[in-house]
C-alpha cells in the first residue's frame, strides 16, 4: 500500500513503509551529508590524519534547555528550509500515521514526528508537522488548531528550535584532571 506522502515525494519508507536497517541508515547518512560544511583541501601527508580524525568526527546538533547541554542529531533528519509546527496536547493513542491523516489534506506537508516515550510505546503528548510552503502551514495551524486528533484538542505553536549542525569529536573514555596539562 503506497501512502498519500509517499505518492507525491516517491520517497521509500515514507508513511510507514518499512526500511532495512541498511536503508535507513544510507538515509540518514545522506541528509548529514547534505548540511556537513565541505572541507578545505590538506596537504598530501596530512591524509591519514584526516582518514582517523573522520571516524571520529561526527555531525549533530547541539541543544541546550535547562541549565544542560546535548547532542541531538535527530534534528539533522527535518529540512531547515521547511516550516515546522509544534503540535500540543497530543492523547497517548496518537501516531505519526494520524498527525500525518490529519495534515496530509495541506499539501506540502513534508515530515510528521509524534514523540514516542520509549518505555511505554505511547508518544509523550507532543508532536511535530513540517510544511514546506509557507501557505499551508498558515493553514494547517488556522485550520486543525483547537481541533481532535483522538481524544484531546490539539494545540498549535511554531516550533522554534533552529537547526545548525555541528561537528563534534568523539574521543574515547580520556578523563582530563583538572589539574594536569
Amino acid at each position: 500500500m503506497v501512502s498519500r506522502r509517499e505518492e507525491r515525494s516517491g520517497t521509500p519508507g515514507a508513511g510507514g513503509v518499512p526500511l532495512s536497517e541498511e536503508e535507513y541508515a544510507q538515509m540518514i547518512q545522506q541528509q548529514q551529508a547534505a548540511y556537513a560544511k565541505p572541507r578545505a583541501a590538506k596537504p598530501a601527508g596530512a591524509a591519514t590524519t584526516v582518514a582517523r580524525d573522520e571516524k571520529q568526527r561526527q555531525v549533530t546538533v547541539k541543544r541546550a534547555g535547562g541549565g544542560k547541554t546535548w547532542e541531538d542529531p535527530s534534528l539533522l533528519e527535518w529540512d531547515p528550509s521547511h516550516f515546522r509546527l509544534f503540535v500540543g496536547n497530543l492523547s497517548p493513542e496518537v501516531t505519526d500515521d494520524m498527525l500525518e491523516t490529519a495534515f496530509g489534506r495541506f499539501g506540502s506537508m513534508s515530515k510528521v514526528k509524534a514523540v514516542m516515550d520509549p518505555k511505554t510505546g505511547k508518544n509523550k503528548g507532543y508532536g511535530f508537522v513540517a510544511f514546506s510552503d509557507p501557505e499551508d502551514y498558515f493553514r494547517a495551524f488556522k485550520e486543525v488548531n483547537g481541533k481532535y486528533i483522538g481524544n484531546h484538542p490539539v494545540q498549535l505553536k511554531k516550533a522554534n528550535t533552529e537547526i545548525k549542525p555541528t561537528s563534534v569529536n568523539k574521543k574515547k573514555n580520556k578523563r582530563h584532571h583538572p589539574y594536569k596539562r
